[in-house]
């Protein structure tokens, strides 16, 4: 079996070669996402993973990927928002994801991006570097005094409230599929409205859905305690960048720290920009700011989590091979 793996980096490279060997099939690595220009180089192959799909996957895409005996896309990542059941099993191809490949990896992330905003770090960690060892103005905040609010307790939101009440914060939640497992950990909360009013520190951790999409606005934002701090290691796409810009400027908005960033135009997060003018204006004003932590997108990125991606997203073309379904399957929107 021939998989064509898409938008692949060289820290993938040893588990590709280990996974080769185990389960016996070959892949074929780009670090070019599927494009028109790139489609091609999925001819021959039985199967396709991607990471961090974006919005190429159009139906001239699609199609030739169905002339090409392509029946099979196993996502590298949870989140899928970027490819359309319904248009692939349009054309007799269906999608997997790896829903769970290190919640760890996220949520001990989520709190690191915390203690970088509540410690200063962003700012002292350069100025230790030029030698300058002043003090002043790095009073920092303690976690343990602080009410978290969690959005979305699937399991990395549960795992970073553990981590959070671990430091003796107060955790409440918000999710519209309440867990019971959850309830040992966290205070659920019947509204987002009453979670925005409580917390000090609001982290996201929900699927980017139609309905959530900027669920981060001004007029989210409005019903916030002052000085809050978001933290988002979940989609760009729940932030509506400028609204959290202007909050950031008034002080609405203590800080903000965030993983994941809804670019006006191409992604440029696993790029190298040295040098360039960046042209997404929001977001450099956004880089700008001292009370501001910006990571590209790696919050997943351990070695545990990348071995997890590459295993399971092959373990999940096999079984579509071998059963014809997979426990990973992404149904069609119109069947969920």
């Amino acid at each position: 079996m021939k998989i064509i793996a898409y938008n692949t980096n060289q820290d993938e490279t040893p588990y590709y070669n280990q996974f080769s060997r185990e389960l016996g099939v070959e892949y074929v690595t780009t670090t070019s996402s599927l494009t028109e220009e790139t489609v091609s180089l999925a001819e021959g192959c039985d199967a396709l993973t991607d990471f961090l799909p974006d919005k190429s996957y159009t139906e001239e895409i699609v199609s030739r990927l169905s002339e090409y005996g392509i029946k099979y896309i196993s996502l590298r990542t949870a989140g899928y928002d970027g490819v359309n059941p319904d248009l692939l099993a349009r054309y007799n191809i269906k999608l997997s994801n790896v829903p769970a490949y290190s919640p760890a990896a996220i949520a001990e992330f989520t709190v690191a991006l915390t203690l970088t905003l509540f410690r200063n770090l962003q700012i002292v960690l350069p100025r230790v570097k030029t030698q300058d060892f002043l003090r002043t103005g790095m009073v920092g905040k303690e976690i343990g005094k602080q009410t978290v609010g969690i959005i979305g307790t699937g399991k990395i939101g549960l795992e970073t409230a553990k981590i959070f009440k671990g430091f003796g914060a107060r955790v409440i939640a918000y999710d519209i599929f309440p867990d019971d497992t959850a309830r040992e950990v966290v205070e659920y909360k019947n509204t987002l409205d009453e979670l925005y009013a409580e917390s000090d520190i609001i982290s996201l951790h929900i699927p980017l859905l139609p309905g959530n999409r900027h669920l981060i606005n001004s007029s989210t934002i409005a019903k916030m305690k002052d000085g809050v701090y978001i933290i988002n290691t979940a989609r760009g796409g729940h932030i509506e960048p400028e609204s959290l810009l202007n909050a950031l400027l008034t002080k609405k908005v203590a800080g903000a720290a965030f993983d994941v960033y809804d670019f006006r135009g191409h992604d440029i997060f696993g790029q190298g920009k040295e040098g360039e003018i960046l042209t997404d204006s929001i977001f450099r004003e956004l880089f700008s700011l001292p009370n501001v932590v910006i990571t590209p997108h790696i919050a997943y990125n351990t070695d545990e989590a990348l071995r997890n991606i590459v295993k399971i997203s092959t373990e999940n073309i096999l079984e579509f091979m071998q059963t014809g379904d997979c426990k990973n399957r992404i149904l069609m929107l119109k069947s969920n």
